[in-house]
């Protein structure tokens, strides 16, 4: 199985050195800037928040979707903003019968692939990469890959599952990106922070904010009727009321939240300290969007997406406080 990964950068990069380590036949389409650093290491060296450390086989590399031709299933991990741009390329290249995995934060991006005639799986990459340069590529948070059905599916999960992580497909993909999306609510709080993440998830006003906007989405699937899954050790609808509770008591109750690498940093920060545009409009933008569809309100998510763009365009700083971030909040109720 030639297994092609379209768009990799610190998650594809991440889940290629894994497949490749696992001796699975993989390439990897990047930009020209990683394939560059990727070469002069001469392999992916993976570490993770558990004490990985694993030098993997450089997979086969590629600036040009033109190598989807030879692919037999596809796995799309760039960025929410570009799946319009990759779904050209593989109608352009891809044989239509070669199934494509979206791993993708956030939802909406995913309406562009509707046309492909290839079969789209949608997934979610549940844990946090950060990339360290030189071909070093780091698992700071716990999480899984999940899809809905995936006919290559096993033997995904038999390559990723030999280092440390399982692929996990279910029926109930609608309901678990929710709960996905839920967690990922703090990207943007934590790149507005400019902090590491456990420094900033042990900071009780930070998590205030969060717990607004979990609530909005709650909001949401409760209006939905959907049932969130468990993607952490604690149920999704403790979370908004668990982690207003005082910084001591929650480093108590939340210990697992807590288990992160000291250094790990949203994948929102790393875009906005590289003048990359973020996923905000994808991930708390699409609290507010379907809030609007349902009669809701969602002053947290829209504040935060107003803050996000605010940096984005150079008229706001990022380092700001959890109490500042929720007067802007106070603001738009």
């Amino acid at each position: 199985m030639k297994i092609c990964i379209l768009g990799a950068g610190a998650i594809g990069c991440y889940l290629g050195g894994a497949l490749s380590a696992a001796g699975a036949d993989v390439t990897l389409v990047v930009r020209p800037r990683i394939e560059t650093e990727l070469k002069d290491a001469g392999q992916i060296h993976l570490s993770d928040y558990q004490g990985l450390s694993l030098d993997a086989p450089l997979p086969q590399l590629s600036t040009s979707a033109d190598t989807l031709v030879s692919a037999d299933v596809i796995l799309l991990t760039v960025k929410c903003a570009a799946v319009a741009s990759a779904t050209e390329e593989i109608a352009r290249f891809a044989r239509p019968q070669v199934p494509v995995v979206a791993l993708q934060n956030g939802i909406g991006s995913e309406e562009s692939l509707k046309d492909l005639p290839n079969p789209v799986i949608q997934g979610i990459v549940g844990f946090n990469v950060a990339p360290l340069g030189k071909g070093c590529f780091h698992r700071g948070t716990e999480g899984d890959v999940y899809t809905s059905a995936l006919s290559c599916g096993d033997s995904l999960n038999h390559y990723f599952s030999q280092v440390g992580f399982a692929l996990k497909q279910t029926d109930e993909f609608e309901a678990l990106r929710w709960a996905k999306l839920q967690l990922n609510l703090n990207n943007a709080i934590n790149a507005l922070s400019d902090m590491p993440l456990k420094s900033e998830l042990e900071t009780r006003a930070y998590r205030k904010v969060l717990s607004e906007a979990m609530n909005e989405l709650i909001a949401v699937v409760d209006a939905r009727q959907l049932q969130l899954p468990q993607l952490t050790r604690l149920p999704a609808r403790w979370l908004p009321k668990l982690i207003r509770v005082p910084d001591f008591l929650f480093r108590r109750l939340a210990s697992s939240m807590l288990a992160i690498d000291p250094e790990a940093r949203s994948s929102m920060w790393e875009d906005l300290n590289s003048g990359r545009r973020t996923e905000v409009d994808f991930i708390n933008g699409a609290v507010v969007r379907e809030s609007e569809r349902l009669g809701l309100n969602a002053p947290a998510n829209r504040a935060l997406i107003e803050l996000i763009h605010g940096i984005e365009t150079g008229t706001r700083p990022a380092g700001m406080s959890g109490e500042d971030i929720l007067q802007h909040i106070k603001k738009r109720r």
